[in-house]
């Protein structure tokens, strides 16, 4: 289960990187559009439907599963905190089952979007003709990953609750009035 834990751990960063790359294409394609909209007077065509189709949809979907791995989403813990570790496996165990059931239907329907997008040939109507269903698959694309994340968890937290052994580390908790900061 380690060696999986780590291969995908592998993934989510190398995921995690391109959203940072496709984060700075983002930054340095605004500030160049605006100097060339409000200097030269010559904007670029482009930009809005590269960002809004492409960039920041990578930016989203390839960092949900590393966000997980890392503890970074909201969770609401403030009764997490009294439970026992069985108990909070149990809700760690509850959580995955829910997440999985969501996001597998989500993966579903994103990627039968994706494929009739590219069985279809569509694109986005404009200057440039982008095809969306590169964007499209992003989504089903990122949502699997969270997938494989998800069913790790489960499956480490259920062999952990069953084999009285932590198996699988448990999320941090905050403390009562604590609020948690990132270094």
């Amino acid at each position: 289960m380690k060696q999986a834990g780590d291969v995908l751990g592998a993934l989510e960063r190398a995921l995690t990187v391109i959203a940072v790359v496709f984060l700075f294409v983002i930054m340095v394609l605004v500030v160049t559009d605006v100097f060339m909209r409000y200097v030269l007077n010559q904007p670029f065509s482009f930009t809005y439907d590269l960002i809004g189709l492409y960039l920041l949809a990578g930016v989203f979907f390839f960092t949900l599963s590393d966000g997980l791995r890392e503890h970074a989403h909201v969770g609401v813990d403030i009764l997490v905190s009294h439970f026992s570790p069985a108990g909070r496996r149990l809700s760690e165990i509850i959580t995955a089952l829910t997440g999985l059931f969501v996001f597998v239907l989500i993966c579903k329907v994103g990627f039968e979007r994706a494929l009739e997008n590219y069985e279809q040939h569509d694109v986005l109507s404009g200057a440039i003709p982008w095809p969306t269903w590169i964007s499209a698959a992003l989504v089903p694309f990122g949502c699997g990953v969270l997938v494989l994340r998800l069913a790790l968890q489960l499956i480490g937290n259920v062999l952990s609750l069953f084999s009285g052994r932590d198996l699988y580390p448990l999320p941090p908790v905050t403390g009562v009035g604590e609020a948690r900061t990132f270094e």
